[in-house]
């Protein structure tokens, strides 16, 4: 009896193992082999940049403040301005924050780990950049912009799911950020005219720019809605430390992301 116990068990295990490997794996264990491969590792986008310049500036059309302040005023006709203005609040920066440069982002960030992101964004100055100033050692505007970016991003697993994100990151790299302002200057007619600008009213208007950059670093935070686990939208906003030529920047950026 025993025997016949025996051999009616295994026939019935023999059975079930059959009736398994037949059938092929269940729905649970595909989903656990095939999720590696569906996790979403690297994300792509595209964003639009809004800089905003947060100067103050006394008399900053005077010769020193744009030979040594990082400034650059110029008048009507396009050429810069060479004159010697009286100290006056109308020809003060007290705007803040002031527009400045407007550029495009390409990037690219990989998702080291759940919430962890490396990555990096390519982009142009579409408007905003400044004329270049006079001298020998005067440069032109740096349209072309680098950036390395550090990310974490809140929540359990979240490139895994659609919804709401919420990123924290820090950032470095190339990029100047030209502040445009119009300020009016009054003439001291005290002092002689430069010998090469003979023609400055008493009185006029001037486009002044103040120049930032060509290096930053800094950090800032993005909320982003993904409306799958493929594609989404997202605003942030960060700010920037400019330097050699020492400034401070926000950067306002709206955009879209796609996920693989």
């Amino acid at each position: 009896m025993k025997l016949q116990k025996w051999v009616g068990r295994g026939a019935a295990a023999v059975a079930t193992w059959a009736v398994c490997t037949w059938a092929g794996p269940s729905e649970a264990a595909e989903a656990r082999i095939e999720a590696p491969s569906s996790r979403v590792t690297n994300l792509f986008s595209l964003s639009l940049a809004q800089d905003l310049g947060l100067h103050v500036g006394t008399n900053p059309c005077a010769m020193r403040n744009q030979i040594e302040g990082g400034f650059a005023c110029f008048r009507a006709s396009g050429t810069q301005y060479h004159g010697a203005p009286l100290p006056d609040p109308a020809g003060d920066i007290r705007a803040f924050p002031g527009l400045a440069t407007t550029r495009l982002l390409g990037g690219y960030d990989r998702i080291l780990s759940g919430n962890v992101t490396l990555g990096i964004r390519l982009g142009w100055v579409l408007r905003g950049g400044g004329p270049r100033p006079d001298g020998a050692e005067g440069p032109s505007f740096l349209p072309f912009h680098g950036e390395a970016r550090v990310g974490y991003t809140f929540g359990r697993d979240p490139f895994q799911h659609e919804g709401l994100r919420f990123l924290l990151f820090t950032c470095g790299g190339i990029a100047q950020v030209d502040t445009k302002y119009r300020l009016v200057v009054t003439e001291d007619l005290q002092k002689p005219p430069p010998a090469g600008q003979l023609d400055n009213p008493p009185v006029q208007e001037l486009a002044v720019y103040r120049k930032s950059g060509t290096a930053f670093f800094g950090g800032g935070a993005s909320l982003a809605y993904a409306i799958s686990r493929r594609f989404g939208v997202s605003v942030g906003a960060k700010v920037m430390r400019m330097f050699p030529s020492n400034g401070t920047a926000v950067s306002l950026e709206l955009g879209g992301t796609a996920a693989f």
